[in-house]
């Protein structure tokens, strides 16, 4: 481990992201295939029909806008590189926004402490790109039970099995505030991993410094872009 974290930043970020993107397209275009997904959309779409024919009103006047939503399986079934812009979008923009942020604010942090400043914002870094990891943990194992042990599923099969690792399994939907909700919904039990792997690693390069002080920086360092991500952000984003 510690030849991997002398090695150069850039070689770190480029085995991280292309180990990121194929666990990515084995859980979004494999486990998630086509087949999966199109039964899913129809199955929804005969609910909403079902809802407007109760209704009584005439859907022959909605025939074009319907048509929009036909598909050539040729299309759905070929990899193209429209699919892999929007895999790499979905990946590489999470992954420079937590461990640049994580990094930067993890590097304020520590500039006052007496020891713990000599830490290079680099190394800081590579830790944060090896430790991103645990964020594709659930899509990992969600790969390896469908692929391996569970072939015949549905959409529905996917989505609880992910409930499995949200911190919203600890918490009542109907009993909890909206705003704590849409947190706790989308954190998983693995993100808390997070600073923890980033201190051990770190750990790892200066065995001068204890460990609990390295954790302490790291969670504090976490918690602050969580608590801004939550809050700042999100409402900085609903005014754009």
């Amino acid at each position: 481990m510690k030849k991997l974290l002398d090695s150069n930043v850039f070689l770190i970020a480029l085995l991280v992201m292309v180990l990121y993107f194929i666990i990515s397209f084995i859980s979004t275009d494999i486990v998630l295939s086509d087949e999966v997904y199109l039964k899913y959309l129809d199955e929804k779409y005969e609910t909403k029909y079902d809802e407007f024919k109760d209704l009584d009103i005439d859907l022959t006047e909605f025939e074009d806008e319907l048509k929009q939503f036909e598909y050539d399986e040729k299309d759905t079934t070929t990899y193209g590189w429209d699919y892999f812009y929007v895999d790499s979008i979905s990946i590489f923009v999470p992954l420079f926004l937590v461990v640049l942020s994580f990094s930067s604010t993890f590097l304020i942090l520590i500039l006052f402490h007496k020891r713990l400043h000599v830490i290079k914002f680099a190394s800081i870094v590579k830790a944060a790109l090896i430790s991103y990891v645990v964020f594709y943990l659930p899509a990992l194992f969600s790969a390896i039970y469908f692929l391996i042990f569970r072939t015949s599923y549905e959409m529905i099969d996917i989505q609880n099995f992910g409930k499995y690792f949200k911190l919203s399994k600890l918490f009542n939907k109907e009993t909890s505030p909206e705003w704590l909700w849409d947190i706790v919904s989308e954190t998983g039990f693995v993100y808390l991993i997070f600073p923890l792997l980033v201190a051990l690693l770190l750990r790892v390069l200066y065995k001068n410094f204890k460990t609990r002080i390295l954790i302490g920086y790291s969670y504090l360092a976490y918690t602050i872009i969580f608590l801004f991500y939550n809050t700042v952000f999100w409402y900085l984003f609903d005014l754009v």
